[in-house]
């Protein structure tokens, strides 16, 4: 079990969310199972790769932890999803649940507290300006995006980055593909190659799965 404590912001009063009681003991139920990093947890015979806000979820467990019936949990997981609050992966053993935006609104970073309750500047700049420069980025995006060659937007690559949360496979694998892709280029010896793309487009189309084995020209 995971030691510690996680962050509850202030905006779910404004979203209504702690008037359903069921809701709010599951989403708070959901913080507190969520790892705050990356680890490969057991089960059974089969090891499970966690990135920080995931946590294997079965649907008898939380019934015996949270209190609430299995129909209960069933509707309020299909509203996190619609409300994008969270993602489910289940396999035919279990689920893997991961928490969007984890490392934003659990980072350690207190000045993310009051972002969205600052009014806008004289000069009419939005507040969002300051969260951008006061984001905290988790550690394997930083080692992704300094490894990819074309390094823009760092902020659209990370909402990239967090968006593929449960699906997105281990760093490893990320940083190899990219070595196999520039090594691709390197070796060229006349062939054609296309520019590597923006880094949010190379996650958003799972572009470490490309084949470079074969003359062919990859989706990044």
């Amino acid at each position: 079990m995971n030691k510690g404590y996680v962050k509850l912001w202030r905006k779910s009063l404004d979203a209504g969310w702690i008037k359903n009681h069921k809701l709010w003991a599951f989403w708070s139920y959901c913080l507190l199972k969520a790892t705050h990093k990356e680890y490969n947890a057991v089960i059974g015979l089969q090891s499970v790769h966690l990135m920080p806000g995931q946590f294997i979820f079965g649907l008898k467990k939380a019934k015996e932890e949270t209190g609430l019936s299995i129909r209960s949990i069933r509707t309020i997981i299909d509203f996190l999803r619609k409300v994008e609050n969270l993602t489910i992966k289940t396999t035919n053993k279990f689920s893997i649940i991961s928490i969007v935006n984890w490392p934003i609104y659990q980072s350690d970073n207190s000045e993310n507290d009051t972002l969205n309750d600052k009014p806008l500047t004289n000069k009419g700049q939005h507040t969002r300006t300051k969260e951008q420069k006061n984001t905290i980025y988790s550690d394997d995006f930083l080692k992704f995006y300094s490894a990819y060659p074309n390094r823009k937007d760092k902020q659209a690559a990370y909402r990239a980055w967090n968006k593929l949360n449960g699906t997105r496979p281990p760093l490893d694998v990320l940083l190899t593909a990219i070595e196999d892709q520039k090594a691709w280029r390197k070796n060229a010896n006349g062939a054609f190659r296309p520019e590597w793309k923006h880094p949010t487009t190379w996650l958003n189309k799972g572009s470490w799965e490309d084949d470079v084995t074969q003359e062919q020209k990859p989706s990044w």
